[in-house]
């Protein structure tokens, strides 16, 4: 198959018994630690579940998502969240150490809501984590999370669980511990080393603001017997239409309409933003002349609404337009009529795009792009100009 040689290049290289299941020696799965247990340091909980962490790669005719899996039984189940397989045909799994790829090819069972899903390695005798209680745990405790992020296996980091979110009716940690790309699906172990939640998300504008989904969510996949293949897993809803419709993606429910409500107010507010001037004298003290620096009303404004990956806001919303600006000479100051519209010393439309997180009604602008018409592409906006339209989108 063509797709296996392309999973195979970003792990080390491997020997051609990749397609064999690793011939790991059997391991009891580790007691569930009780409340009384004792608290474990970091490199305590790490050494324990080495090899129930293992870096996946999932590939598909384009394209490859790095992510994190967790054993959660001997036979070779592994947890990671859904959006990491999702519209893939080919999951490779490593163990650390290991020179043996594992392939997982079906699912045992899925959760779209809370973004997990249940895998079937063909591994056996893999050693599973201890789940704990996602029920029991406190805001401000300790946490150890073990994950690839960018693919740099057994990446250890620790923090404190900073908060107890509701999203959409449910619930999400808030963790201080940094993650990246490739930390999805990585486990959130308590200090008793028990696996407490799931890394799911984290929001690219701030600082230390990443989600996990609480263990307990997982626990119903674990008693699931039905076998799916992971290319027959349903695709996410979402809409790659350019901006322009408004239209919500293909599972129109509330809080898509909610989603498209709110960016259709962003796009209005856009359009009212009014024009400005300001006029500024010539350098030169002799010339009796002035110069009018201006922006106009944006102008072709439209929008898009698209599903996102992320729990904490679900979608994506953006806003294209089109600003004039020029520079032109006049007579006197603050008045327009005085402008000679035909001498112009400067005139430029710029196409702009930007992209919003949208949570519920709640509108946060996330990035801005405008379109380089030199390089003929679009390019990352650094900074606020304090133009009415960059104030849109706070909600």
């Amino acid at each position: 198959m063509i797709l296996r040689p392309l999973a195979m290049l970003m792990f080390v290289p491997i020997a051609a018994s990749a397609q064999q299941p690793a011939k790991s020696t059997p391991a009891p799965a580790p007691a569930l630690a009780g409340s009384n247990a004792a608290v474990k340091p970091a490199p305590q909980i790490l050494e324990e579940n080495r090899s129930s962490v293992a870096v996946i790669v999932a590939a598909g005719n384009t394209s490859a998502k790095l992510g994190t899996g967790l054993f959660v039984r001997s036979t070779g189940l592994m947890l990671t969240n859904f959006h990491v397989v999702a519209g893939m045909d080919l999951i490779g799994v490593k163990t650390p150490g290991g020179n043996v790829v594992l392939w997982a090819s079906k699912a045992t069972g899925f959760d779209l809501d809370n973004d997990l899903v249940l895998l079937e390695v063909e591994a056996n005798g893999t050693r599973p984590v201890a789940l704990g209680d996602s029920d029991q745990v406190r805001i401000g405790e300790q946490i150890v999370v073990v994950g690839n992020p960018e693919g740099l296996e057994q990446t250890v980091s620790n923090g404190l669980l900073s908060g107890i979110r509701e999203v959409s009716g449910r619930r999400l940690f808030q963790i201080s511990a940094p993650i990246s790309e490739g930390s999805s699906g990585s486990p959130v172990f308590n200090s008793r080393g028990e696996v407490i939640a799931v890394v799911v998300s984290s929001l690219e504008s701030g600082q230390n603001l990443n989600f996990a989904v609480p263990i307990n969510y997982a626990k119903p996949l674990l008693n699931g017997a039905k076998e799916e293949e992971i290319s027959a897993l349903p695709k996410r809803s979402r809409t790659d239409t350019e901006p322009g419709s408004g239209d919500a993606p293909s599972s129109t429910t509330y809080p898509a309409k909610l989603a498209v409500q709110a960016m259709s107010k962003v796009a209005d507010r856009i359009r009212a933003c009014e024009g400005s001037s300001v006029f500024t004298p010539a350098k030169k003290k002799k010339l009796n002349f002035y110069y009018r620096a201006h922006s106009d009303t944006p102008t072709d404004v439209r929008f898009d609404v698209k599903a996102s990956d992320s729990l904490v806001a679900p979608f994506q919303g953006i806003a294209e337009f089109s600003v004039h600006f020029g520079v032109s000479p006049c007579l006197r100051a603050d008045d327009e009529a005085s402008c000679s519209a035909d001498r112009t010393s400067f005139s430029i439309t710029t196409r702009y795009r930007y992209f919003y997180r949208i949570s519920g009604s709640t509108v946060q602008l996330d990035y801005r792009t405008q379109f380089d018409n030199q390089e003929q592409n679009w390019v990352l906006q650094q900074g606020k100009s304090g133009a009415c339209w960059d104030r849109m989108g706070n909600q």
